[in-house]
């Protein structure tokens, strides 16, 4: 039983990345990126939490636990075991044991409300039973963005929460998917909230002047 419990856990990690990859591909460009996966081991605290809002210009360096993505135009908290990679323009990130995973990327441009329907489109196509408990407005780095939220079932049958969230960052827009295993241990829909609001948008400094 434990042997084909680990299989299983192997076989959701492996769709949820696939299929989160998927679907934050079909949002944005894929750029070309050569950084190499990271995998961070920091500590509960986000260095992002301090950082100024919606727009600022990118720090100029990275905290250990922070994963910046695509032309460091957003960053991200690596939780303790969780390991993160970049492919294009999308980052994801993944909990070691397989119970869950996220992932960033730039959304086509046009009004949140288009991209939020786009995302709901997607996950339909994605995922079976999937159902849709809430949704409502947000600011995520004092952006605007729209959130959605509820339970599906991938395509090896695992029973999974979700929530996506679309934001209108300084200069694109941007797609949040993040999905777990339900009911696999306690407090990790917490911790994929936290992970997902997080989340924190740049300029470059050239875009900064050029604004001021």
């Amino acid at each position: 039983m434990t042997g084909q419990r680990v299989v299983f856990a192997a076989m959701i990690i492996a769709a949820l990345v696939i299929e989160v990859a998927i679907l934050v591909w079909f949002f944005g460009d894929r750029n070309e990126s050569d950084e190499e996966p990271f995998i961070g081991d920091g500590g509960v605290q986000s260095p992002l939490e301090e950082t100024a809002a919606c727009g600022e210009t990118s720090p100029a360096a990275s905290a250990p636990n922070v994963r910046f993505g695509d032309a460091r135009r957003f960053a991200i908290e690596v939780p303790p075991a969780w390991i993160s990679k970049q492919e294009g323009s999308v980052v994801t990130l993944n909990k070691k044991n397989g119970r869950a995973t996220l992932s960033v990327g730039r959304a086509r441009s046009g009004d949140l409300s288009v991209a939020l329907e786009d995302l709901r489109s997607s996950l339909r196509r994605s995922y079976r039973n999937l159902n849709v408990t809430s949704a409502k407005p947000l600011l995520l780095d004092g952006c605007p963005a729209r959130s959605i939220a509820g339970r599906a079932r991938n395509r090896q049958g695992a029973n999974l929460n979700f929530e996506g969230v679309v934001v209108s960052g300084p200069t694109d827009n941007f797609v949040i998917a993040g999905f777990l295993e339900r009911g696999s241990e306690p407090r990790l829909d917490e911790r994929v909230g936290r992970v997902i609001r997080s989340v924190r948008f740049y300029l470059s400094v050239e875009e900064d002047r050029a604004r001021s």
